[in-house]
């Protein structure tokens, strides 16, 4: 009897045990995610480098993203202007490699993946029912491997052509970069829009110009000798790249 006498006491006391212990949690915030030092308070220049139908943005579009080193994302859509951030969100997740932001008050999500060494790779858009509407990428260096081009500085005599004409015989690549195609085509380095490395697979460079990425755009493709990689065999320009047509020098 003594037990039962007691009882009411010990339900009572873990009663107010039980709700103080629901109300701290209450209290508690989850803590925001860690993300890797990297990414952590890095700040990049992104371009939309794809855009589905009804996406925010369109191919092209530039935006600041920064990504606090307390695991917060702020993006600025319209960095020239000066006005601050449009999205704000302080907490993300992690779900599998991949980082991710909800912002609710906007609708969209972003989600971050990054490359073997902890750097930027993409930031994709879905909106909050997980339809996938852009991509961010980095935004192309034209002088990034603008020294492939200049090694192979020099005047060329064309030897032969195929699938167009050339007027003036020769083909030029400047000290700086540039070149000289033919007589009225040629190329400065600030119409490089992107500039691929294929020398490993392919004994190539391509050269996609301004409006890269927007299609039809000029291209020049530079292949050289397998066995000696800084000499120059051929040059190809396609004024309309991807569609068909181009004009063919051989060395």
């Amino acid at each position: 009897m003594r037990f039962l006498k007691f009882t009411p006491f010990f339900i009572l006391f873990f009663t107010i045990v039980a709700c103080s212990s629901d109300d701290d949690s209450d209290d508690m915030q989850e803590p925001g995610i860690t993300l890797p030092s990297g990414i952590s308070g890095t700040s990049y220049n992104l371009e939309c480098s794809f855009a589905n139908t009804g996406a925010p943005y369109q191919v092209g579009h530039e935006a600041t993203f920064n990504f606090g080193s307390d695991g917060s994302l702020a993006i600025d859509f319209d960095p020239t202007a000066g006005n601050g951030s449009e999205v704000n969100v302080s907490n993300g997740s992690q779900v599998n490699t991949e980082f991710v932001w909800e912002d609710s008050n906007g609708g969209y999500k972003y989600a971050l993946s990054l490359k073997a060494d902890d750097s930027l790779n993409e930031v994709n858009v879905f909106d909050l029912q997980g339809n996938f509407l852009n991509q961010w990428t980095p935004k192309p260096d034209a002088a990034a491997n603008l020294n492939l081009i200049v090694a192979l500085e020099g005047s060329y005599t064309v030897q032969s052509v195929n699938g167009g004409t050339h007027s003036s015989g020769a083909f030029t690549i400047n000290a700086d970069g540039s070149i000289d195609f033919d007589t009225g085509i040629s190329f400065s380095v600030s119409d490089y829009a992107l500039i691929s490395d294929r020398l490993d697979v392919l004994d190539a460079i391509f050269i996609d110009m301004q409006p890269w990425p927007d299609e039809p755009y000029p291209r020049l493709e530079l292949f050289v000798d397998p066995n000696d990689q800084s000499k120059l065999i051929q040059a190809i320009y396609r004024e309309n790249y991807p569609g068909s047509g181009s004009i063919e020098l051989n060395f």
